[in-house]
């Protein structure tokens, strides 16, 4: 009997604590798309640039001057459509822009996604492979594959860590050779199921102790049954 009425209490708190979890605000990039305005120097709303000025652009405006379309190779469209960033190195320079990431979770590992193109700028000699390297708090956590000069788009994804609730997100190119990348697309999706935030602990457990003091006083009941 104490079993039977015991587990519908159980997948209560069960439920609960699913729901507690759930309910928590994750991180989540802010204009992934990288929607805005053609710019030079500048780059969407919701991101900075950190270390010199990458640029907001599209396939027909390279290095986010409105009217110059000097690829090196014809841009595809992106294939999170829109505006785009354009970001430059060489040995003289590497540009890097970023946003501030909230509501991680510390032990968390999350997969950080993009899409990257080499479209280069054909009269200045941006030509060279480059890729994009991301960074958390100015730390690498891992590049995407080597881009020649071309007319596609390519899918990549890193993975991080959390070790606290806030961080920088940053890209810039792996390397300073004379290059022009372009990137769109960017988010961050949890990669393992979350860790149990400590108040969805504190629920389970008051539960628990709730489901103690109940067995005790029914066994105390049935006691006094038992000897009356």
């Amino acid at each position: 009997m104490f079993m039977k009425n015991l587990k519908p209490l159980a997948a209560g708190l069960i439920a609960a604590g699913c729901w507690l979890a759930s309910s928590t605000v994750h991180a989540q990039v802010v204009n992934g798309s990288l929607t805005g305005p053609i710019a030079n120097t500048s780059v969407p709303d919701g991101w900075i640039n950190i270390n010199n000025t990458a640029d907001t652009m599209d396939a027909n405006n390279n290095v986010g001057v409105a009217g110059l379309a000097d690829f090196s190779a014809t841009p595809s469209a992106s294939p999170d459509g829109g505006t785009w960033v354009g970001v430059g190195a060489d040995s003289a320079y590497i540009e890097t822009f970023g946003q501030h990431l909230t509501g991680l979770t510390v032990g968390q590992t999350y997969s950080v996604s993009w899409h990257d193109a080499n479209f280069g700028v054909e009269s200045l000699g941006y030509n060279n492979p480059n890729s994009f390297k991301a960074l958390i708090d100015g730390t690498s956590i891992g590049s995407g594959g080597i881009r020649s000069v071309g007319t596609s788009w390519y899918d990549e994804s890193v993975s991080f860590t959390a070790t606290a609730s806030t961080a920088t997100l940053a890209f810039e190119l792996a390397s300073d050779a004379k290059s022009y990348l372009s990137i769109d697309g960017i988010s961050i999706a949890t990669t393992v199921n979350p860790i149990p935030e400590p108040e969805t602990w504190a629920l389970m457990l008051a539960g628990l102790g709730f489901v103690a003091r109940r067995a005790n006083a029914r066994r105390s009941k049935q006691a006094a049954a038992i000897s009356n």
